[in-house]
């Protein structure tokens, strides 16, 4: 497995579709809730600072509040490590680690956008 199918396996692990933010499917074939992510590369020891929205189309924000918190959950106190052939990621929240943020042109869709660094050795 490469850094990529690591980072991939992370955000798929919430129960929900995931893809890589310039991977997205049309809307109409894609099934909400699902998660973007930005994967990215870096040098040995290297820091990066990355977004992933979660993304629900509903009334409420319940869904992406308990997906949020999952996330959250699963990298809190010290964060999760990824191990990937050749090395590892370890991936922390930032602050402010989730942020709601809406559509303007369908106010059903409620987007959670979290931030994350990814620490790579």
């Amino acid at each position: 497995m490469d850094r990529y199918e690591a980072q991939y396996n992370f955000w798929s692990s919430f129960g929900v579709p995931a893809y890589e933010q310039n991977s997205v499917p049309d809307l109409d074939d894609v099934t909400f809730p699902y998660i973007t992510y930005e994967a990215i590369a870096t040098p040995w020891d290297g820091d990066a600072s990355i977004n992933a929205s979660i993304w629900t189309r509903s009334t409420s924000w319940l869904t992406a509040d308990t997906l949020a918190n999952a996330i959250m959950t699963a990298i809190q106190d010290g964060g999760q490590v990824l191990h990937y052939d050749g090395g590892m990621i370890w991936i922390t929240a930032e602050n402010p680690f989730a942020q709601s943020m809406g559509d303007p042109d369908d106010d059903r869709i409620k987007r959670k956008i979290l931030s994350c660094v990814l620490h790579f050795s």
